[in-house]
């Protein structure tokens, strides 16, 4: 009797997570980011979405002590990301968060890695041009 080489163990996919919410193309999201800096302050929020299947079709929104409220009794601070009236109807991902203090200093968070995935779904508006120029060739020659 041969003995059988054992087969790889391969893990089963993690199911795909349920998009949060639903948002209209043009709409504005709301991120509430919780954060704390107890030397400097939190000086900075920028948060970064992109759409899953298009890392192209992106947006960000920003939060500093001149545009809102300085600091929210519960450190959770409002980041308003508008996302573009062109979207398709496609489901988008909250990418990234950076984190910048008093002092310059900064972190870069991501999804799946420094925080949960978070996805929504952005509802396209029928109608609308969603499709970028595509690039037919490049040609060079002499100046």
């Amino acid at each position: 009797m041969r003995a059988s080489r054992p087969e790889p163990f391969l893990p089963d996919e993690p199911p795909a997570s349920e998009p949060l919410i639903t948002v209209r193309a043009g709409d504005r999201l709301l991120v509430k980011v919780g954060a704390q800096d107890r030397q400097s302050g939190v000086a900075e929020i920028i948060a970064r979405c992109r759409a899953r299947d298009n890392p192209d079709l992106a947006s960000s929104g920003h939060w500093n002590p001149r545009m809102a409220a300085p600091h929210p009794a519960d450190n959770y601070y409002p980041v308003v990301i508008p996302i573009p009236a062109s979207s398709p109807t496609v489901v988008w991902e909250l990418h990234q968060i950076t984190l910048r203090d008093g002092e310059g200093n900064s972190r870069t968070y991501h999804a799946g890695t420094d925080f949960e995935e978070m996805l929504f779904r952005v509802q396209g508006r029928s109608g609308s041009d969603c499709t970028p120029p595509r690039l037919l060739g490049i040609r060079l020659g002499h100046a």
